[in-house]
């Protein structure tokens, strides 16, 4: 490995690889700066009163990154894994030929959307949608040649994480120069989200170079981007599901509370979301560990669970903080901020659950079942539409995170009753006798 890569051995450790707290932190501390700074940037909204600006951002920068998620297809796990499997004499052909797979798949995903959202920017979107999606348009673009699954499985996935808050920054920096106009604030936002993707790319590539393993352009067929496709398709449907039923929640949220309802609830609902993405983090600069431990012993829960011991103890302790630190807010502080630390008690306990859940689905990915991890994802979104709509115009915001648990439990028990039952009825035979 340090043959083929002669500058790996700066980010490695004694055994060639790279270490995961190493990555899990880079990966920590970029989310921490970049989502960090769209979270300051819309305090400093709240604080201003410009609640009007601030919905509108959320919901589209919600929108748009669920929109560049569609657009990466699942391709960050397909390369990783195939990646992690590769032998030392492969380590220079197959992240390659993986990362010009996934760059045609991802492109062609990306113009089919691109004219799907300018087709709604003209013909139902308001003034702010219609200057802020043509000018995000071409991050989605742009990101169709992003390399984030090519780091994740060399073990570099700290560095991917520090590329991708540039767009974040960019994006931060935007909402607080912009005016209160919308239609101004909305052109000045898409282009700086294009541009941090512009950036992003471009740093992720030079890194590659200099560590030896460019991504020069190398032939592939159809063949090959059709199965790539399939596999990407299954992962992009085991997470597409989650992402979709939070923006549910924002249409019932919508609903039931107001246009300022919704400011307050994404405000307070991404702190949750945050400590969510802290652990897949963590879960992801492991991720390459759980595929050769998950392969080389015992395809159980157990052995999928001590691979990810470190997001499952962290996961613990940032459901119990959460769930203290916003009833603090509630019960202290006053006005939006109160009811921002509300939604935040509210959802901490959807960490926990949500963290247990992700971490079955991902180490039923690392042994290959990505169909059944899509299938149930996408009957836990299902769920989870009907029990948002039921619950939240019952009980509200408490209602909204009751069904979030509901959908992770269904998820979980889906995902364990085809995959890991067998395993772990063998294992507690062998065990017993």
């Amino acid at each position: 490995m340090r043959r083929a890569f002669p500058r790996w051995s700066k980010f490695s450790d004694m055994g060639g690889r790279p270490r995961g707290s190493v990555n899990a932190a880079l990966l920590i501390l970029s989310f921490a700066v970049g989502q960090g700074s769209i979270f300051l940037a819309q305090t400093w909204l709240i604080h201003r009163g410009v609640l009007d600006l601030l919905a509108a951002f959320a919901t589209h920068f919600s929108f748009a990154i669920l929109a560049l998620m569609t657009v990466d297809f699942g391709s960050p796990v397909v390369v990783a894994r195939r990646i992690s499997l590769a032998g030392d004499s492969e380590m220079r052909d197959v992240p390659r030929r993986c990362y010009w797979q996934a760059s045609v798949v991802r492109l062609g995903v990306a113009l089919v959307l691109s004219v799907a959202a300018l087709v709604y920017a003209w013909l139902g979107g308001g003034g702010f949608s219609r200057a802020y999606i043509p000018a995000a348009i071409p991050a989605l673009l742009i990101s169709a040649f992003n390399a984030a699954g090519v780091f994740d499985g060399l073990g570099l996935s700290g560095i991917s994480g520090l590329t991708g808050m540039l767009a974040y920054i960019a994006s931060a920096i935007a909402l607080v120069a912009a005016g209160a106009q919308l239609a101004d604030a909305g052109v000045i936002l898409g282009v700086a989200l294009s541009l941090g993707y512009a950036f992003a790319v471009v740093a992720q590539l030079v890194v590659l170079w200099w560590l030896g393993c460019s991504m020069r352009v190398v032939p592939v067929s159809v063949a090959d981007c059709g199965l790539f496709a399939r596999e990407g398709l299954s992962v992009l449907l085991a997470i597409l599901p989650g992402q979709l039923s939070f923006r549910f929640q924002i249409v019932v949220c919508a609903a039931v509370l107001g246009q300022a309802g919704v400011g307050l609830f994404v405000y307070g609902r991404q702190i949750a979301a945050a400590a969510s993405q802290v652990l897949e983090f963590v879960r992801r600069a492991h991720f390459p560990d759980m595929v050769r431990a998950l392969r080389l012993g015992d395809a159980t829960v157990r052995a999928g669970f001590e691979a990810q011991r470190l997001a499952t103890l962290l996961a613990i302790a940032l459901t119990l903080g959460l769930m203290l630190a916003g009833g603090a807010c509630f019960l202290l502080m006053t006005g939006a901020f109160a009811q921002s630390g509300l939604v935040v008690a509210l959802f901490s306990a959807g960490v926990m659950t949500g963290a247990l859940s992700q971490t079955l689905g991902q180490a039923a990915q690392g042994l290959g079942r990505f169909r059944v991890v899509a299938v149930a994802a996408v009957l836990a979104m299902l769920v989870g539409f009907a029990a948002s709509a039921g619950l939240g115009a019952l009980l509200g915001l408490a209602g909204l995170a009751v069904a979030e648990v509901v959908t992770h439990v269904v998820g979980a028990l889906v995902i364990w009753a085809s995959v890991f039952r067998r395993a772990d009825g063998l294992k507690t035979l062998r065990v017993s006798a």
